[in-house]
């Protein structure tokens, strides 16, 4: 069988042979957009000699799997790089004495944190984002299909640049990452980078996991999405919908905010209307093998679970968990619908 394998450095040295003996449990928490990836490292401070890491410090990570002595047990052999990461926490308990280390995405800079207030007056989406990736000290990428996009006003109120980013994705339904000293501006669902690159797609079976939970809820859905906005010439308020509205308007979710034009109106509506169609039905998959390979944002096929609705589903994984500990190396992962 093949045993789990990492590569983990500190401040660039490669201290994975002292931590191998030392790892009670290490997991990395991969999520979509501008929120953080997280890595939890728990090691054994039995002898007392393990020396806790400075605040900032920084940790490149690499996970997968290498070769045992009676083969590969149907895994990928290899390690895959998943990033950098800054030590923002650090606990020490016993006993038994144990030290968790806590850290957070690199790219993550304090910067992205300070709360502005600015405005954005008749600048194209492409635009704000590369202005928010200079002051992160990052270049920026954004999809070609949202670059040209005019904003007449945005007014960021005290956001930070990450909440700024976060309040943009929203609107536009886009993921907007931090990754790699790139920011990344790219439609949610797309199947491509901001590049045109095709990710890469992932076929899971059932017999690969061993346990999932499928969900869904019609209180949860709408036929459509009405956002409102002020026409200033005719004095009055009017509604833009995505999707269905249904009878008098009553099947359409309403968006309490009132927007300053129909344009920021119709992107909004389009926006929430996806979401409500990617959120209609919901997968968690614990495999019981880690794929450490599969991360946010692919596009995942499942088969053998003998339901439709699951089967025939195309799905999108919205957050993905590895974890090496007593129980073996596993993957979770959190999946939506995908939607064109």
């Amino acid at each position: 069988m093949a045993t789990p394998d990492f590569r983990l450095s500190l401040d660039g040295v490669d201290l994975s042979d002292r931590f191998r003996p030392r790892l009670v449990a290490l997991s990395l928490t991969e999520k979509r957009g501008a929120d953080a990836d997280q890595l939890d490292i728990t090691l054994s401070d039995h002898d007392g000699r393990l020396a806790i890491p400075r605040e900032g410090a920084r940790l490149s990570l690499q996970l997968g799997w290498r070769a045992g002595a009676s083969g590969l047990g149907g895994v990928a052999v290899g390690l895959v790089d998943k990033g950098q990461f800054k030590v923002d926490e650090v606990e020490h308990s016993g006993t038994p004495d144990l030290v968790v280390i806590r850290a957070r995405s690199a790219d993550f800079t304090a910067e992205g944190r300070i709360r502005r207030l600015e405005a954005f007056t008749d600048k194209t989406l492409g635009q704000i984002i590369d202005q928010i990736a200079g002051r992160l000290g990052v270049s920026a990428k954004v999809a070609p299909a949202l670059a040209g996009r005019m904003i007449p006003v945005f007014e960021q109120g005290r956001m930070s640049d990450l909440a700024l980013l976060e309040a943009l994705g929203r609107r536009y339904d886009a993921v907007a990452t931090v990754k790699g000293g790139r920011l990344v501006f790219a439609p949610i669902g797309a199947g491509t980078t901001a590049g045109g690159q095709a990710l890469p797609r992932a076929a899971i079976a059932r017999t690969d996991g061993d346990q999932h939970s499928w969900r869904r809820a019609a209180r949860d859905t709408y036929s459509g999405v009405t956002a409102y906005w002020h026409d200033p010439e005719a004095a009055e308020r009017k509604g833009e919908t995505a999707g269905d509205a249904g009878p008098d308007g009553k099947g359409a979710k309403k968006l309490k905010r009132t927007f300053g034009n129909q344009a920021d109106a119709k992107a909004a509506a389009e926006a929430e209307h996806r979401r409500q169609q990617r959120g209609a039905a919901t997968m968690t998959i614990t495999l019981a093998l880690a794929r450490p390979e599969l991360y946010p944002e692919q596009r995942v096929t499942l088969s053998g679970y003998g339901k439709p609705e699951i089967d025939g589903g195309r799905w999108l994984i919205g957050q993905a968990r590895h974890e090496i500990s007593g129980r073996g190396f596993t993957t979770q992962l959190q999946l939506e619908l995908h939607v064109d």
